[in-house]
């Protein structure tokens, strides 16, 4: 037995030691890619939003201090002095990519509504522009590109009109350049026309659509190790005091906790509306004119009654607004009065009719 046995193992042996190459696989290694619905979540929505904002603003106070500005020429040099050329390079995955397109996109759109000032306008939709002149076409691997925008046809309309309101000696440098951008885009058919915003024909509905909350409390610092039995006990107390809390009745009313886009939209439009008809020639205006005079009194009158109450809760050892720090408070309500008539500023048109856009905060 073991002389029939021998040769096989030797003939076994001999065989493995004539293997040239050890196996290896062939499965590339997993990639990260961002999935689409972070684009549209909290983490990259609202910083975003800001990032546009802060553009405008510098174009806007640009434009004001230029004697002879040239608009295209001025808003080109901003973007590319504030790196907005590398945001395309931001993801690569082709589904990513597409989501990640439109929604910036979208975030500039939204800024051309007929409830921004004319400028702002203006200032947005250059952004968009040039945000989709500027995708990369001829890159290696070849990159997403995206050739149509979905829009309500409430927004199309409105864009169609904003040259027209772009009529004053001040913007009227800016007309010939929105016309063109109006046309190239027309001619490239990037508008998808939707039904009318009323609808929600958009999708996702609003932005953000996911909010991104952290499940440890800003502070709070999580324990290492097994719970003890005191947190046991009190991590059972809250959630019977949360339970609890599901059952009350709700007393806040539901446009207060959930306030809807189209109340803001249409505050907007009202507000724009009136400084139009109060101020048809600004930023031209003195403090002689009526429609100046009248916000003056108006600013004056509101700082004068908060002042008032905070005196009031002063003495009673109460503060009233001051948990926000500088976004919220007497403080900040003065700041955005101070501001009336201060061209390129947030409150220069209205004062504290400019505290959604942002006026009274990061002055001191």
């Amino acid at each position: 037995m073991e002389i029939l046995i021998a040769p096989l193992l030797q003939g076994h042996a001999e065989s493995r030691r004539t293997m040239s190459l050890a196996p290896t696989h062939t499965t590339p290694r997993g990639q990260v890619v961002l999935q689409p619905t972070y684009f549209t979540c909290s983490l990259f929505v609202d910083p975003v939003r800001e990032d546009i904002d802060h553009l405008i603003r510098v174009y806007v106070e640009r434009y004001t201090r230029s004697p002879l500005p040239q608009p295209f020429g001025l808003f080109k040099d901003i973007w590319n002095n504030y790196g907005w050329t590398w945001l395309h390079f931001k993801v690569f995955d082709a589904r990513s990519r597409d989501t990640f397109l439109k929604v910036t996109m979208q975030l500039f759109l939204e800024r051309s509504a007929e409830s921004e000032f004319p400028l702002a306008r203006a200032a947005a939709l250059l952004g968009l522009y040039t945000f989709f002149v500027t995708q990369p076409s001829t890159s290696a691997p070849p990159l997403h590109a995206l050739a149509h925008l979905p829009m309500t046809i409430d927004m199309y309309q409105s864009l169609l009109k904003l040259p027209d309101v772009l009529e004053t000696d001040f913007l009227r440098p800016l007309r010939p350049h929105i016309i063109y951008i109006l046309w190239a885009l027309q001619k490239a058919q990037f508008f998808h026309i939707l039904p009318p915003s009323n609808l929600y024909p958009l999708s996702p509905r609003e932005l953000p659509r996911e909010n991104f909350i952290s499940s440890i409390a800003d502070g709070a610092t999580k324990k290492k190790g097994r719970p003890s039995r005191h947190d046991k006990v009190k991590k059972s107390k809250d959630a019977v005091v949360a339970l609890d809390k599901l059952h009350m009745p709700v007393t806040t009313h539901i446009l207060l906790s959930h306030p809807p886009s189209t109340t803001r939209n249409n505050y907007r439009a009202k507000k724009s509306e009136l400084l139009e008809k109060l101020e048809p020639d600004y930023p031209y205006v003195t403090t002689e004119e009526l429609g100046r005079a009248a916000l003056e009194r108006a600013n004056l009158g509101v700082v004068s009654r908060l002042q008032k109450i905070d005196e009031e809760a002063a003495a009673k050892g109460m503060e009233i607004g001051g948990e926000g720090g500088e976004r919220t408070g007497l403080r900040r309500v003065e700041r955005a009065a101070d501001e009336l008539g201060k061209i390129g500023s947030l409150g220069g048109r209205g004062g504290l009719l400019g505290l959604l856009e942002g006026a009274g905060i990061g002055q001191t």
